[in-house]
């Protein structure tokens, strides 16, 4: 704003000296006038490029205006209104700096009131505008900080989210393996320990005392079959099925995506998602990485729900979202993804636009 006034401050200068060349009279006359114009806008000057005291300065300026005004230098009125407005600009609104303009040159030129009163109120709206205009931009230029700002904070949730989803699955691992290393430890490292002596005695024994022998050996394959079946009933409950496998990755992807653009999802199954196959899971996950990525580019969607219904004999997925849908469908690299992986494992796909953008996708389980 500043910059501003002392622009319009020096463009008045040059018209008074203009001013002062072609009325001033004599030419000492003409060379004291455009002296003191010249100090005015030196002070200026020296206010914008060295930010001195504004008070002082403007003080000095209104103070040397109108003296000089009241001796006859009426070629500074150009520079009155604008060193007024600087110094009520923060104490008062638009229409009492005018009129204290206005009154001041009234009583200045009384002969040519009309004019003066005139060219301060169009040099009074100027300044308003501009300070108007310099305020909105000073506001957008806080809002876009403040965005980055925001955007910066979600950046760092979206990562502390991704080391604590890497964290947990690390801790997961760690759990799974101290389970399986106890359980091997407690029961089949006992059971290999009691056979191994088992089967030392059946061969000490063997061909001494055959009876005894066979019953040692019998203890021991016995054991080791306990042991074996003990073995399959930890990996049984370790290892998750594939439908806990795509479920829970799929839970992620929509969670990462909620964190990184605000936008809802929802999950939805009915039916019995055992029926699905590791690469059903697979071709479901990436096309639906394909569908949340179009929604946040060209949806303008506040939410998306993803649903998986299984049937008898069929599956059907389906990604929707809110958004603004589309007037003629274009498929570019992602849409042509999804049509390909879903035609590999023999299904189809169709897209609608239903309050938003929808894609059916239908699988037929049996031979998958």
């Amino acid at each position: 704003m500043n910059k501003n006034i002392s622009m319009l401050m020096l463009i008045m200068s040059i018209i008074s000296i203009i001013y002062v060349m072609l009325f001033g009279g004599q030419e000492v006359n003409i060379i004291i006038r455009i002296t003191y114009i010249v100090v005015i806008s030196i002070l200026e000057l020296l206010n914008n490029s060295f930010k001195l005291n504004e008070k002082i300065i403007n003080f000095l300026q209104l103070v040397s205006i109108l003296v000089l005004l009241k001796a006859g230098f009426y070629e500074l009125t150009f520079l009155l209104p604008i060193v007024i407005f600087k110094i009520a600009k923060r104490k008062a609104n638009i229409f009492i700096i005018t009129g204290i303009s206005m009154g001041i040159m009234f009583y200045a030129f009384r002969e040519n009131s009309f004019y003066t009163c005139v060219y301060a109120v169009i040099v009074n709206l100027y300044l308003y505008e501009v300070e108007k205009q310099v305020k909105v931009e000073t506001e957008l230029k806080e809002f876009d900080r403040g965005q980055r700002y925001e955007h910066h904070l979600m950046e760092n949730k979206i990562r502390n989210l991704e080391r604590y989803l890497e964290q947990n699955n690390v801790v997961t691992s760690l759990k799974e393996r101290n389970f399986m290393a106890q359980k091997l430890h407690d029961h089949l490292g006992h059971r290999i320990t009691s056979s191994l002596m088992q089967l030392e005695v059946t061969k000490e024994t063997l061909g001494k005392n055959d009876e005894l022998a066979y019953k040692y050996l019998t203890t021991a394959m016995n054991n080791l079959r306990e042991g074996m079946d003990e073995i399959r009933e930890v990996l049984r409950n370790v290892k998750p099925r594939e439908k806990i496998i795509g479920i829970e990755n799929i839970k992620e992807q929509l969670l990462k995506f909620e964190y990184s653009t605000g936008i809802k999802t929802v999950l939805v199954t009915e039916g019995d998602t055992n029926k699905l196959t590791l690469k059903l899971w697979v071709v479901i996950q990436e096309n639906l990485n394909e569908a949340l990525t179009n929604a946040a580019k060209y949806s303008m969607a506040d939410e998306l729900k993803i649903s998986i219904f299984i049937y008898n004999k069929i599956s059907r997925i389906e990604f929707r979202d809110n958004g603004k849908g589309y007037k003629n469908l274009s498929k570019g690299l992602g849409l042509r993804g999804i049509d390909e992986r879903v035609q590999s494992l023999g299904g189809r796909v169709e897209y609608d636009n239903d309050n938003g953008f929808v894609i059916n996708i239908v699988f037929n389980l049996e031979g998958q």
